[in-house]
């Protein structure tokens, strides 16, 4: 029996290497009212040596924490509507309703400019982590850790979302933090190298990449999520729900497990 892939239609892998596909225009959101304070380091990612690379924070009009939960875990039906022509490959090497959602693991590439190799190359894994991962003394309702090992399985960086309801939306922080004491870069890095030794690498963390993605968000998703919000099959649109609690003073937990979906055979 071959499993259901969860690609909501997708029918093949796209061709990453049209590095000429214009992104849309787009506005940048504006900031919660009041701004959110600035994310620190908690004391756990200050000893490992971990930086905070970027760190931003957007007013989500017209989007719930609830859609924001449900897209994490059927990211296969909205991604490349997330940043058109920015976002090149996605597939998940894990789904969620497999292996549940804080053992997914997706494989994804994505460009941060017009003439620029594609960023992740033929394409990069990212695993969802714990919150023995989460790096801020801080946290919203809602939390999303995930992160790039190496080949010696170190931990390389990582990209945190955090979000919450608020009057007419849903106040989002995304930053990303850094592992510099790492002794060698992921595999897609040395193969982008090895591709171009010219070229340095731009990492979207260090453009406006966030910011478009962050202001789809509201385009699309709303619309996404009531198309599927009553299908009945739970492998095919996979519930989820990623809110935290708060255990020590730098400690937090899921409040609920997001398991694997059994199904009968």
């Amino acid at each position: 029996m071959t499993d259901y892939q969860a690609n909501a239609g997708q029918t093949f892998t796209p061709v990453q290497k049209n590095t000429q596909i214009e992104t849309l225009p787009f506005e940048p959101l504006g900031k919660p009212e009041p701004q959110l304070p600035k994310l620190q380091l908690n004391t756990s990612a200050e000893k490992k040596g971990w930086v905070i690379q970027s760190q931003s924070q957007h007013m989500l009009p017209g989007i719930s924490a609830e859609m924001l939960d449900w897209f994490w875990a059927n990211m296969e039906k909205g991604y490349y509507l997330w940043a058109p022509g920015s976002h090149k490959r996605f597939n998940w090497v894990k789904a969620p309703w497999q292996y549940g959602f804080l053992h997914s693991v997706h494989m994804i590439s994505e460009s941060v400019g017009r003439g620029f190799p594609v960023f992740g190359g033929e394409g990069v894994e990212i695993h969802r982590l714990g919150l023995d991962y989460f790096p801020f003394t801080s946290a919203l309702e809602h939390v999303l850790v995930e992160g790039v090992f190496n080949d010696k399985n170190e931990f390389v960086d990582m990209t945190v979302h955090m979000w919450e309801d608020c009057l007419g939306g849903c106040r989002h922080i995304t930053a990303a933090v850094a592992n510099p004491a790492v002794s060698e870069p992921p595999r897609f890095i040395k193969e982008m190298l090895e591709e171009n030794p010219d070229t340095q690498p731009v990492a979207p963390s260090a453009t406006d990449h966030c910011e478009y993605e962050a202001s789809r968000w509201p385009q699309f998703l709303p619309a996404l999520y009531n198309l599927w919000k009553d299908h009945p099959d739970p492998s095919q649109n996979v519930a989820c729900n990623l809110t935290v609690r708060k255990t020590g003073d730098e400690s937090w937990e899921y409040v609920h497990d997001n398991p694997a979906v059994i199904l009968e055979r």
